[in-house]
């Protein structure tokens, strides 16, 4: 928006600019600042204490206040209320979707997308522009940032020759031909220790490891290298075709410096596409479009892995990689001025710090982030791209000068940079490979604290999600964004509203396929919650994350330089403070705030020598007891499945059981009905073993005779002794053949309470003449 676009509030323009900046600025650092606050149960242990609980309401109640001074405008009937979450939440996100779509009016009323045309008015006609399948491209200005949107942009990856393969499966590089080679093109397939493929060799690997940069790139040069001249002076050539490819190639062969860029694109796809590759000598600039001609990018090969010519890259991390990717092209002989910045312990290391450093220039680097799929390209992005590449060959000349004076006119330095950008070109593009704990990365980086049911749920988005992508060639992040996949699996909705009340704005994706997530989230609903383990809390976590600071030993103060935030970033001041200070002080001697040595004391500090804070203590007892909780969630998970498992085992036991008792049934009914034959058995012994005793009786008599004569109990009891062996002796050995005939005796009379009451034989012989009468 600007003074033209609004006429009716010409004096917003002048301070647009710094809104936007210094606004973008603040709110980033106040966003940093929030994600160190402690939260979940950190947030209830820091509660506990009254100066934070006082010191937290003030700054709730404040930000209340503040934001219903902004919402007064968007909903004058809305006030957010101290202490009600859901409520603010709620009403914020009814404001910010208002102003969103108010935004989204106004850009569409200004751009005319929704004005119908002349023709359509008349009859549709297929001749009219707002028919057409050209993209439509969009430029709006906004103080001094330029947005160019685009609609209606095809798929470049429909018209490719080669297949893009999205599946697990190892990735097989592209290079079908090697030039400059020492060793021939062969393509061995890597293995880890546990005899899994991992991936491919390096086609150039042992050129890679016998490299070493020419000697005149070691030597300082004789004269400063001459300026190079403005974009607008500079011939530009723009290369679509396979006859300007060729012309290209030659070109490189009589040329031994080239400066290198490369524009990629990822929010539509799922690996990644490089749409553009920039190309700068001392002739001029070339631009190629990767989409255009990405069957013949392959011939590039024959300069860019030459190791007489030296290849300038900026942070070529990535670039190489996908050069490999996408053409099955590799580089020998690189030299990244990144690294060499690094090296110099420049105050920044980016291509924008650069240019302006050595070469006076205000680079925009606003369209980094650009959908450079756009065919034609924009004036902008080509002024951009060209920019990248330009002026890269004379900052490589200046940082090799520096680098020689740095060393003391020695080459060391240098060299150390040629050997860094040589593992750089050493590396070897891979696919994502996803597992059981991908998910993971988003968790830890959302802070949230997410019992088994959610954890379920974000599993089971986050690989369909990826399996979708796969399939349909689209980024995860188009498809589903991460803060709505976390949203789904937190609130985990029971209906169909809840679904777009979490995800609003609703991708395109995700309206298709509303029953099949709705679905996946009840089945997680519906899982067992499991106990939640030990979970470091949140603001011990962000202490982990948290940028490095300043750090001063203790009473000394004075051999560290002063530092303040107009210095720059916190991280470049650390740095610069790390390389200034020479001599760093040393530490005082006293053995308390030493670190311990490993080893040295126990894991818990039993029996320690040296000090342990106490939450470090805490932080051993808590591994210990996750072990211990680990291990007792195990063991019940286990009985369940065991229990689970033995149902049917439990079912045929029991019948097995009633059977048992139903046979046992009927067998006592069959013996009870064959009582009287089974009492004339006994009959029969009873007379064989009374025949016997009768017969054995007097030769027992005889036999006593001749011992000396004892008590009368005694004897009885001796009698009483024989007669139970005579009857278990009858009843082991068949009765003999003149027993039949012996008389039965009758036993239902007798009285056998003599035999056990030995102690009294008078009250026995009285029982006996009793039942005798």
């Amino acid at each position: 928006m600007n003074s033209v676009l609004n006429p009716e509030a010409p004096e917003f323009y002048p301070h647009l600019t710094s809104v936007t900046q210094d606004g973008y600025t603040k709110i980033t650092k106040t966003i940093k600042l929030s994600n160190h606050l402690p939260a979940g149960v950190a947030y209830k242990i820091f509660k506990t204490f009254t100066d934070f609980s006082i010191v937290s309401c003030k700054v709730s109640n404040n930000v209340v206040i503040q934001s219903n001074d902004i919402l007064v405008n968007e909903l004058p009937g809305v006030k957010l209320k101290p202490k009600n979450i859901e409520y603010n939440t709620e009403k914020i996100i009814d404001a910010n979707d208002n102003i969103l779509d108010r935004v989204n009016i106004n850009i569409d009323n200004v751009c005319r997308v929704n004005a119908p045309c002349e023709q359509f008015l008349e009859g549709v006609n297929p001749n009219c522009k707002a028919w057409s399948n050209k993209p439509v491209i969009t430029k709006i200005q906004v103080g001094s940032t330029l947005f160019i949107g685009a609609k209606n942009i095809p798929r470049p990856q429909l018209l490719f020759k080669d297949t893009i393969d999205n599946s697990n499966s190892l990735w097989v590089p592209k290079i079908s031909d090697k030039p400059n080679n020492i060793k021939p093109l062969a393509l061995n397939i890597l293995f880890n220790e546990e005899g899994q493929a991992v991936g491919y060799e390096h086609p150039y690997k042992v050129e890679l490891d016998l490299y070493e940069p020419p000697p005149e790139f070691l030597e300082a040069d004789p004269e400063p290298p001459s300026f190079p001249p403005p974009l607008e002076e500079t011939n530009y050539t723009y290369i679509d075709t396979e006859a300007l490819v060729n012309q290209l190639v030659e070109h490189l062969e009589t040329v031994v410096e080239l400066a290198i860029d490369v524009e990629h694109h990822s929010y539509r796809t799922y690996q990644g596409i490089t749409c553009l590759i920039q190309i700068t000598t001392y002739a001029g600039d070339f631009l190629i479009d990767a989409l255009a001609v990405r069957e013949h990018i392959h011939k590039l090969n024959l300069s860019f892995t030459d190791p007489k010519k030296i290849k300038v890259f900026h942070g070529a991390e990535m670039d190489v990689l996908w050069l490999q990717r996408d053409f099955g092209v590799y580089v020998v002989g690189m030299f990244d001025t990144h690294k060499a910045a690094r090296a110099l312990n420049l105050p920044s290391l980016s291509l924008k710090s650069l240019l302006f450093r050595y070469c006076g220039v205000d680079a925009e680097k606003k369209y980094q982030l650009a959908d450079w799929r756009i065919r034609p390209l924009p004036d902008e992005l080509v002024k951009y791209a060209r920019l990248d590449t330009h002026y890269l060959l004379y900052i490589w000349r200046r940082l090799k000068g520096e680098l020689l004076d740095a060393g003391g006119g020695e080459p060391n330095l240098l060299l150390s940079v040629f050997e860094v950008s040589r593992h750089l070109c050493g590396t070897t593009y891979n696919k994502e490979v996803l597992n059981e704990n991908s998910h993971m990365t988003i968790y830890m980086r959302s802070k949230k604290s997410f019992n088994s049911k959610q954890m379920a749920a974000l599993r089971m988005l986050y690989r369909w999600r990826d399996a979708q992508a796969r399939e349909l060639d689209e980024s995860t992040t188009y498809l589903l964004p991460n803060h709505m996949l976390l949203s789904l699996a937190e609130a985990l909705p029971r209906e169909m509203q809840g679904l777009s009340a979490c995800c609003n704005p609703m991708s395109p994706f995700l309206k298709q396929n509303l029953v099949t997530v709705h679905r996946m989230l009840l089945s997680c609903r519906e899982l067992p919650l499991e106990p939640q383990l030990y979970q470091m809390p949140a603001a011990v976590d962000a202490m982990s994350i948290m940028p490095p600071q300043l750090t001063y030993e203790v009473l000394d103060l004075g051999n560290y330089p002063e530092y303040t935030e107009e210095d720059g970033n916190t991280e470049e001041a650390v740095g610069l403070v790390e390389e200034e200070v020479e001599d760093p002080p040393k530490r005082a001697d006293i053995p308390v705030f030493k670190t311990p040595d490993p080893g040295t004391g126990s894991r818990l500090n039993v029996d320690a020598k040296m000090f342990v804070p106490p939450f470090d203590r805490y932080k051993q007892y808590r591994s210990l007891a996750q072990v211990e909780e680990i291990k007792e969630y195990k063991d019940k998970e286990a009985k369940i499945t065991a229990i689970s498992k033995g149902n049917e085992y439990i079912k045929t036991e029991v019948l097995i059981k009633l059977q048992e008792a139903k046979t046992l049934i009927e067998n006592e009914k069959k013996k009870a009905e064959n009582e009287p034959d089974d009492e004339a058995a006994p009959a029969s012994d009873m007379e064989g073993t009374g025949a016997l005793r009768k017969r054995k009786i007097p030769n027992e008599k005889t036999a006593k005779k001749n011992e000396p004569s004892v008590s009368q109990g005694k004897n009885k009891s001796d009698k009483t002794k024989n007669k139970n062996q005579n009857k278990v002796k009858n009843k082991t050995e068949p009765a003999p053949a003149s027993a039949a005939n012996v008389k039965p005796f009758n036993y239902k009379n007798v009285n056998y309470k003599k035999f056990r009451d030995e102690q009294e034989p008078h009250k026995q012989s009285k029982t006996k003449l009793k039942k005798h009468k």
